[in-house]
């Protein structure tokens, strides 16, 4: 792997939790530089990784091309994101990790975790979607269970729409006391007191090349909560389990913790695991139904980057 890795619009929510991350994993050594794209045409001056750095923007592809891996950490899309599509057209050889999972973006990466990074010299990849990235790590720990197939009801909250949209939620909050309709929206949708399913046909897709050999029914919605992402989990085993065999298969899971209810997002940023209500068994005792929460910024996020990273040291 290439020593150098360029941040696109490192001073967002996620671009501030990789560069923590990156910071902290020490067997990562690499040279650090930075884009924007925002609207503004200034350099952006920020303290990034305990050190002031300068953000200039990124006005042309072919002035990134050269500069290791681009990591995107974007959360809106403006005339300069084009410019990252241009890149892996123009450089298919070009590597790309895209936090930021950018719609413009989609059609020309893959989903990924660390453990799904194959052996190519050439990667266009997003990091896989929070709520997948628990189903991932749940299924791993059932794998002795024999799991046949399953069903994902991921809920998002507001942060993944960047921190402006948090703002907008305020907004949207006020205005609805008020007895008013908010004149702002998130990704299209008043969330303030809401929530709204969305087509998750994406998503589904993404589940379908993450988790290849247990078939996943999804669904996708959108909530009007600020941090934390929930995803509700239904397995069906081969043959019936038991509660022990339950407990003994995520007790043997590191990344996996099993909390007493009730549980609150509120628990739930800064974790480096998936957040467990106990698991439910129906009573034929071959299908177990539960709810995960995750730190979407860092499990599907900054950590899961890191990850990917680290695999393409390996490979």
């Amino acid at each position: 792997m290439s020593s150098k890795i360029l941040i696109v619009d490192p001073l967002t929510l996620i671009g501030r939790e990789f560069t923590r991350c990156l910071e902290d994993a020490i067997d990562l050594t690499v040279e650090v530089d930075y884009r924007h794209t925002s609207t503004d045409d200034e350099h952006q001056i920020a303290e990034l990784g305990a050190k002031p750095a300068l953000v200039p923007p990124l006005d042309d592809p072919e002035e990134i091309a050269g500069l290791g891996i681009v990591v995107v950490t974007s959360d809106t899309e403006t005339e300069r994101t084009r410019h990252l599509e241009n890149l892996l057209i123009r450089h298919p050889e070009a590597t790309l990790v895209d936090l930021g999972r950018l719609p413009g973006l989609a059609e020309l990466t893959a989903p990924a975790v660390g453990d799904t990074v194959g052996t190519t010299d050439r990667w266009h990849l997003r990091v896989a979607h929070p709520a997948l990235v628990a189903t991932g790590k749940i299924l791993a720990a059932l794998r002795p269970l024999e799991p046949v197939r399953g069903s994902v009801a991921a809920v998002e909250p507001v942060s993944t729409f960047g921190r402006g949209a948090l703002d907008a939620l305020v907004h949207q909050a006020g205005r609805r006391m008020q007895g008013g309709s908010p004149d702002e929206s998130i990704g299209g949708h008043v969330l303030a007191f809401n929530q709204v399913a969305v087509d998750a046909d994406a998503l589904t897709e993404e589940a379908a090349d993450l988790i290849r050999d247990i078939p996943l029914a999804v669904t996708r919605t959108l909530t009007g909560s600020f941090h934390g992402h929930i995803a509700h989990i239904t397995i069906e085993f081969a043959a019936a389990v038991d509660d022990p065999e339950l407990r003994d298969a995520f007790d043997a899971a590191d990344d996996i913790v099993i909390a007493e209810p009730p549980i609150s997002l509120e628990v739930v940023p800064d974790r480096d695991h998936v957040l467990l209500a106990p698991p439910q068994l129906s009573p034929d005792r071959r299908i177990v139904s539960m709810t995960a929460m995750v730190d979407g910024l860092r499990l599907g996020g900054a950590l899961t980057a890191i990850d990917i990273l680290r695999a393409m040291t390996v490979n």
